[in-house]
């Protein structure tokens, strides 16, 4: 068997760190995905509209995007440029959060059915 396998670079101290700060950065998505799921099941036993639907998804979806693009935009660039892309990216996210509750929660009659 050939010891020569081209295309594989060792990871290295600096890509274990980035895979770490990745790592925390995404368990904070995680948090706000997973209380957007929460809130649209809660809202669903109690019956919600089409219009419920679409807005309460949005939550749901919006910080995989947002951690998507943080995570393409600061990965070739140093550490704590990498790190502030991803705190941008949690205060932009749960920025769109409360706006969406302060919403489903002002006009909760037009998103129940």
């Amino acid at each position: 068997m050939s010891d020569d396998v081209t295309g594989i670079r060792p990871l290295g101290a600096r890509g274990v760190v980035r895979g770490i700060v990745a790592g925390i950065g995404g368990l904070g998505y995680a948090f706000f995905v997973w209380n957007a799921i929460f809130y649209l099941v809660d809202m669903a036993e109690v019956g919600i509209s089409g219009y419920g639907w679409a807005v309460l998804s949005l939550p749901v979806v919006f910080p995989m995007i947002v951690f998507a693009a943080a995570f393409a935009i600061g990965r070739r660039r140093s550490l704590g440029v990498y790190v502030v892309t991803l705190l941008a990216g949690l205060g932009l996210s749960a920025v769109f959060w409360l706006d969406t509750v302060s919403y489903a929660v002002r006009n909760a009659e037009s998103l129940l059915s």
